[in-house]
């Protein structure tokens, strides 16, 4: 069976295109700078969200009784 290589190709793809369009742009590298930035910034504050809520604990599990007597 042959490996699956659609996943790798549109890697691929959306790597050259975005090489493509930040060549075609280099006029404006502030601007792309900044877009760039604040694409990364939101990237990862989307990630650290997700983790938080993917590593926080169920509402059923929370105790408050317990909670108040370890305060």
């Amino acid at each position: 069976m042959a490996p699956n290589l659609a996943a790798p190709l549109v890697q691929v793809c959306a790597f050259a295109l975005g090489c493509a369009l930040i060549h075609a742009a280099r006029r404006h590298a502030a601007i792309v700078t900044a877009v760039l930035a604040t694409v990364a910034v939101a990237s990862a504050l989307l990630l650290l969200l997700v983790a938080s809520v993917a590593s926080a604990p169920d509402a059923d599990a929370i105790d408050p009784i317990s909670i108040a007597e370890a305060a």
